[in-house]
């Protein structure tokens, strides 16, 4: 095992899990599409070397999906919507600061 220090200032995980069930997942909300859109932004922000967007499966609360995580400074976004990335950019970039 290698042990590393990763590169980024933040990873920003979005909740893609869809259960087959007929409960509620985040899959059900479009967060495909918001992971999609948060990724195109990090890019076009010139963050990518310092950002990270990650899709993950289950985060523990479907019922208040889509949900968006954004480690290691622990911020949980729950029930996010497309017209919601303003803010969570907002917050990532408080977060790169001058050294982007």
């Amino acid at each position: 095992m290698k042990k590393h220090e990763s590169p980024y200032k933040c990873h920003i995980f979005v909740c893609v899990k869809s259960r087959d069930d007929g409960r509620k997942s985040c899959k059900n909300n479009a967060s495909s599409e918001l992971r999609s859109t948060l990724k195109s932004e990090i890019k076009t922000r010139g963050w990518k070397k310092v950002a990270r967007v990650c899709e993950s499966s289950c985060l523990g609360v479907c019922e208040a999906g889509p949900n968006v995580m954004i480690y290691p400074q622990r911020i949980w976004f729950s029930e996010v919507t497309l017209e919601d990335v303003p803010d969570i950019l907002q917050t990532v970039e408080g977060f790169l600061g001058s050294d982007e």
